[in-house]
């Protein structure tokens, strides 16, 4: 693990292994740590990159909110690789992820070989309640009422699948979003979450991508069904794969399967 200098913000990231680099970008109060598995089983054949994105992890947290929003996600990836000195790679975009891996595939192409996305656009349907549970987290934040804040996000249908798995899988998760700075999930829920465009609005930007993608999401992702099926049929070419036995956390749900159909679809 490493920290880099990406204009003023200081960005945390692990980078291990060679070839072809994947830059892999996590989920809403997840941080890096959530791609232990696919590091673990990739690194032997990618150069494999994970960062925290603005406000998560040990990355630096801009206090005032108008440090964030889509559009910073999206240079904050930019200059990362720019900052790495890479010129192309494989982007693995997973929920809030998927912002920025979109933003970047659509406004410069020439830079993504391959775009992963992984139960992306969570609420597209269905606007209003996103935004409510955005402004509900961000009012336990406060507060100051983090311990409610962690009972109420593990019983979302974002994490709660996952987190009624066993207690292992539930203080795993509790453990990832305490990890989070609350300052920046208060700014990432308020600035980003809940002034996101519904993907129903950018049907014209998904197709005229021109990067070869594909789409996954878990059989049992409620959130993300009709979002999944809405990317599949307007990215040209797009290829989706469900996740057997899996809720919206499929990268950590069923690591082996996730995993597997990600290394096939980056080798081609």
């Amino acid at each position: 693990m490493r920290k880099i200098q990406v204009g003023e913000l200081g960005i945390s990231l692990d980078d291990v292994g060679a070839g072809e680099p994947v830059v892999f970008i996590h989920g809403l109060a997840c941080g890096k740590r959530m791609w232990f598995h696919q590091t673990r089983a990739l690194r032997e054949r990618f150069r494999v990159i994970a960062y925290d994105q603005r406000g998560h992890g040990l990355t630096d947290v801009p206090a005032d909110a108008k440090h964030y929003s889509p559009s910073h996600l999206v240079r904050d990836l930019s200059g990362l690789l720019d900052a790495l000195g890479i010129a192309r790679a494989s982007i693995v975009g997973f929920s809030l992820g998927g912002g920025p891996a979109l933003g970047l595939a659509a406004s410069a192409p020439h830079r993504v070989s391959r775009l992963v996305l992984a139960d992306v656009g969570a609420g597209a349907d269905d606007m209003w309640k996103s935004q409510w549970l955005a402004r509900r987290w961000s009012r336990f934040i406060d507060r100051g009422d983090i311990d409610e804040l962690v009972c109420d996000m593990l019983r979302s249908e974002f994490f709660k699948r996952y987190a009624q798995r066993d207690r292992r899988s539930r203080d795993y998760m509790a453990g990832l979003i305490r990890a989070t700075p609350p300052l920046g999930l208060r700014h990432i829920l308020t600035e980003v979450l809940a002034r996101r465009k519904s993907l129903f609005r950018t049907t014209t930007m998904l197709r005229a991508l021109q990067v070869p993608t594909l789409i996954m999401a878990g059989r049992f992702d409620n959130v993300c069904r009709v979002p999944a099926h809405l990317l599949a049929d307007n990215i040209p070419n797009a290829t989706l794969e469900w996740i057997e036995g899996a809720g919206h956390m499929a990268p950590i749900e069923n690591p082996g399967l996730f995993t597997a159909r990600l290394g096939s679809f980056l080798a081609r």
